[in-house]
């Protein structure tokens, strides 16, 4: 299988389990992308379009706090 000779690679956002936030379930592709340098711990330092919206969308429930959660009733 030929290397990827591509000069500028997307750079992949690693979650606190070591594995590729645009596909967290195939650790050869976490493996992949720690061999070949292509993962980083900086979410602000990704590239890729995947990876960048789902830490968007976590960042963003993280803001709003959790939906569907009890309201404390008023007397």
């Amino acid at each position: 299988m030929p290397r990827d000779r591509r000069k500028k690679r997307d750079l992949h956002a690693v979650n606190d389990d070591g594995m590729v936030l645009c596909n967290p379930r195939d650790k050869e592709a976490a493996h992949r992308a720690e061999m070949e340098g292509i993962a980083t711990t900086d979410p602000a330092a990704g590239t890729c379009q995947k990876c960048l919206s789902l830490l968007y969308e976590r960042e963003k429930a993280r803001i709003e706090g959790p939906k569907g959660g009890r309201t404390a009733r008023r007397v």
